[in-house]
């Protein structure tokens, strides 16, 4: 993403409990109109710049990039709490070369990483060594012939299975992958991990930009955010921005907010049951219907068409108001936006500006599942300046949000 070059050039998924799902769409009587009016705390430094630094030297296997180094969150985090705390995933940006590591390769040849901490909401690096971790090609060639292609593949949000479901208490990953040869294109894939994220394993794309891959067209960043759980339960949903091809290299033709879906019950079954393991096409959302465009490359509808606000996008469930609730970044300011259905949202309302780079932004829970929200929640983004210094002084922020 914006780290892996220079600065100056430049799952647990939202989970909706299933008694939380019913009645949702009755729930209020204003669905166009926001329930909550947020207030907000000053940005702390949760991780600064040097604390960054020091868990880079101690992350495992040892890092190779000496130009941007621990390159940290390069992507939104992926949180779950654990009986002694929380585990932290998201991208390390620097590149990841080949080296052997406890007998065997590590890396790929790419920027990006899936990278696991242990800590707390007040110290997402904590005090252990960060597990730095490439993902891996998947076993068949066939499932994403476009891997090796890739310079760039990390992520971050992530799904953690629950008991009951194919694959119970692995996860799911999101992944932004960039193709070389061009300012920034990239497509959303799934990664999968069945040992709480020590390796991952691709299982393919689903999702590209209706604009088709060409050298020279113009940088489009699609994100990387959350799956998250429709009202009924029964589809992940994922929300990115998406360039409807206009038959020029510019990106003149956008959406704020798009949305695909899959069945949750398809989606682990071909991640977690019998291989091969891959993903499930997507679904992308338009004109009112789910079953015209695919996820690679279809035409998707603006859910938002007339927002201020468009860039990096993170959804949770609230369950305070009983709404979705949209946090964007532009890489300067941030924006809000609450959905009773998940499709029909609010026009988007300032939380403020906390650039000049502000990005990733991921809202946290303070309950028992840090990814359904309450009335205070976090929220954390990384935070670069723009004095050439790039990952050198780059720090992980953190906003509280009440609702007022």
């Amino acid at each position: 993403m914006f780290c892996r070059t220079p600065l100056a050039a430049a799952l647990l998924g939202a989970f909706l409990p299933l008694t939380s799902a019913v009645g949702i769409a009755q729930a209020l009587t204003n669905p166009l109109a926001n329930v909550c009016q947020p207030t907000l705390t000053k940005p702390i430094i949760v991780v600064s710049a040097a604390q960054r630094v020091a868990g880079g030297n101690r992350a495992q296997p040892p890092l190779t990039d000496t130009y941007n180094g621990f390159a940290w969150p390069d992507t939104p985090l992926g949180i779950i709490k654990t009986g002694s705390g929380y585990e932290f995933f998201g991208s390390d940006g620097g590149s990841h070369s080949r080296q052997m590591w406890q007998g065997h390769y590590v890396g790929n040849n790419k920027s990006g990483s899936i990278v696991t901490t242990a800590g707390t909401l007040d110290n997402p690096l904590g005090t252990g060594d960060p597990q730095d971790v490439s993902v891996s090609a998947n076993p068949d060639a066939a499932v994403n012939p476009n891997y090796p292609s890739y310079g760039y593949m990390g992520g971050g949000p992530v799904f953690q299975v629950p008991q009951g479901m194919t694959g119970a208490g692995n996860l799911l990953a999101t992944y932004h992958a960039e193709l070389p040869n061009d300012a920034l294109y990239a497509a959303l894939g799934l990664a999968a991990s069945t040992d709480n994220g020590l390796t991952w394993t691709d299982l393919g794309e689903i999702i590209r930009l209706n604009q088709a891959y060409a050298v020279g067209l113009d940088g489009f960043e699609i994100g990387d955010g959350p799956l998250v759980l429709s009202p009924d339960g029964k589809y992940f949903y994922l929300y990115f921005p998406d360039w409807l091809a206009n038959g020029t290299p510019h990106a003149t033709t956008i959406t704020n907010v798009s949305v695909a879906r899959a069945l949750v019950s398809s989606v682990l079954d071909a991640a977690f049951g019998a291989a091969p393991h891959h993903a499930v096409p997507f679904e992308k959302f338009y004109q009112g219907k789910w079953d015209l465009e695919p996820g690679i490359g279809g035409a998707s509808t603006d859910l938002n068409p007339t927002s201020g606000y468009e860039g990096y996008l993170d959804i949770h469930y609230n369950s305070a108001i009983q709404r979705y609730v949209m946090i964007i970044s532009n890489d300067t300011a941030f924006g809000y936006a609450e959905s009773v259905d998940g499709l029909h949202w609010t026009v988007p309302i300032g939380l403020g500006t906390y650039g000049p780079i502000a990005a990733y932004p991921t809202a946290v829970g303070l309950g028992d599942d840090p990814h359904v929200l309450g009335s205070s929640f976090y929220i954390y983004f990384t935070h670069l300046p723009t004095d050439g210094s790039g990952w050198t002084n780059g720090e992980l922020k953190r906003l509280t949000l009440t609702c007022q």
